[in-house]
């Protein structure tokens, strides 16, 4: 019987099981797919690696999230290199370099859009609000707190800095570029609204403040490429269980999940069943009740009813494998860019998205002389599930995101030897995502931090982690999520010795 199994290789699954194997608990974390790392895996296709969703690094400066946990693990952490130009972002008649050094990016800023007073005093109240909430993210509580123990805990970890965040409990991102007049500014809004997408899912006015401020905060504290992709640092974290005795084991597809006695049995769809003393799930809530039997579920802090309303995007993507002659001097050795192509349109279903792109010299993405490119934008998911429609949808995406790309880079289809879309119907094949929905929930209000999911499942020795529950998206979110829950696994433990 193992101490913990965790179902799920993303982010936060292997976070959870390097941070327990680690710490001496004996682990076996499943994977369903050939791949580790879910949302954040890779796949080979004609001589080209290719990112399956995520790409920017990010937490790895000094004191950042995956700097301590690397800390923790005694592992080196993989090649990368800090960005100076976090990325280009090409709005419809305007180009923007976004710097991580603040001066450079005020200056860029007036040039592009003016109002430079007004946008230094924002991205310095950004910067401050974030600042505050690094030290309270740090302690990873359990957020929201359900047991009184989780109670104590979160009060405890509240101090006077973040006591003077309460005003931003109730405003939204939108709320504080109306108190320095910047809602007016299309185009500066259609930037941040770009921004925020990428990162928290929602616009300016959907977005709590203290979720988008510190969103935009983390690409200034260091933003990463990282060789070979994120899939690298997700390598690295399965190595580290495997040093320490944890097992790793892919293409084991859990269907079952049940409480016997004192402990859980886990089952695969091929009948192999596992035994341990807790289960940690690293995949969607929309996931968890499909593997829970109806009477399990009776105990979940999440209901089926409510999950089901809550808002998920889907992604399109297009991976491609080109020649790098499309490519100009200023672009050459910047890895990401976002294209958007209308100020009228929702920044979604291809009118923006993000173009990750492998750099001269990483062969693990691409030979010489060529680049390994994964281009996703945000789309509504359930249309992808009409088979009627769905080969026109993806010639129509297609195009419009080819068009888009070429009004910068003329030759870009040109120079293109292989193009693979991907759509949330792929997402669901590979990732078992329900209707392929990724990168959490969507924040509707500012009010949204509010709702959120624990990573306590509210059934003993169940927990959930990933980012469907708190802190939410992306590698950072999901990676703290996990050790969150590692941390009260060891608390537990520690508790009933």
């Amino acid at each position: 019987m193992y101490d913990a199994i965790i179902i799920g290789t993303g982010f936060g699954g292997l976070t959870a099981a390097a941070v327990l194997a680690k710490r001496g608990y004996s682990t076996l974390t499943l994977e369903a797919a050939n791949e580790l790392g879910g949302s954040a895996s890779k796949f080979d296709r004609d001589g080209y690696r290719f990112a399956a969703g995520a790409t920017v690094g990010m937490g790895f400066e000094k004191g950042g999230v995956f700097a301590q946990l690397f800390e923790e693990l005694e592992m080196p952490i993989p090649t990368m290199n800090k960005l100076d130009t976090i990325m280009n972002v090409y709005l419809p008649d305007r180009k923007v370099s976004y710097y991580a050094e603040k001066e450079l990016w005020y200056k860029e800023a007036d040039r592009v859009f003016g109002q430079k007073e007004n946008i230094q005093f924002f991205f310095e109240e950004v910067f401050s609000v974030a600042n505050k909430l690094y030290s309270f993210v740090d302690k990873k509580v359990i957020f929201p707190p359900a047991t009184l123990g989780e109670w104590k805990k979160l009060l405890y970890s509240v101090d006077v800095k973040t006591l003077s965040l309460a005003p931003f409990l109730t405003k939204s991102v939108y709320d504080g570029l109306v108190k320095y007049n910047l809602h007016t500014n299309k185009e500066f809004m259609t930037f941040i609204n770009g921004q925020l997408m990428d990162s928290v899912q929602t616009t300016a006015e959907r977005s709590p403040a203290l979720l988008g401020y510190m969103a935009l905060r983390v690409f200034h504290k260091g933003a990463y490429y990282v060789n070979g992709g994120l899939a690298s640092v997700i390598h690295a974290l399965a190595d580290s269980i495997e040093q320490n005795g944890g097992d790793v084991k892919k293409r084991k597809r859990v269907v079952s999940i049940k409480k016997q006695s004192n402990h859980w049995v886990v089952e695969t769809k091929r009948g192999e069943q596992f035994k341990a003393k807790k289960v940690i799930v690293n995949a969607p809530i929309h996931n968890i009740f499909t593997l829970l039997s109806e009477e399990a579920q009776n105990g979940l802090a999440v209901k089926q009813e409510k999950e089901e309303r809550q808002e998920s995007w889907g992604a399109f993507t297009l991976y491609v494998g080109a020649e790098e002659g499309f490519l100009d001097e200023s672009s050459y050795s910047i890895p990401f860019h976002q294209f958007i192509g209308s100020y009228d349109r929702p920044l979604s279903e291809g009118n923006q998205f993000l173009f990750s792109i492998s750099q001269p010299g990483d062969t693990l993405f691409a030979p010489v002389g060529k680049r390994a490119i994964t281009i996703s934008t945000h789309t509504e998911a359930k249309q992808w599930w009409n088979r009627n429609q769905y080969d026109e949808l993806k010639k129509n995406y297609t195009d419009r995101i080819l068009q888009t790309i070429e009004r910068t880079y003329p030759t870009f289809k040109e120079q293109i030897e292989t193009n693979l879309p991907g759509t949330p119907v792929t997402f669901h094949r590979y990732t078992q995502r329900k209707l392929g929905l990724v990168g959490g929930y969507v924040p509707t209000s500012k009010f949204s931090l509010f709702k959120a999911y624990s990573p306590n499942s509210g059934i003993e020795g169940l927990w959930l982690c990933g980012d469907t529950v708190f802190p939410g998206a992306g590698s950072l979110g999901s990676s703290l999520s996990g050790w969150t829950v590692a941390n009260e696994i060891g608390n537990k433990r520690a508790g009933s010795d």
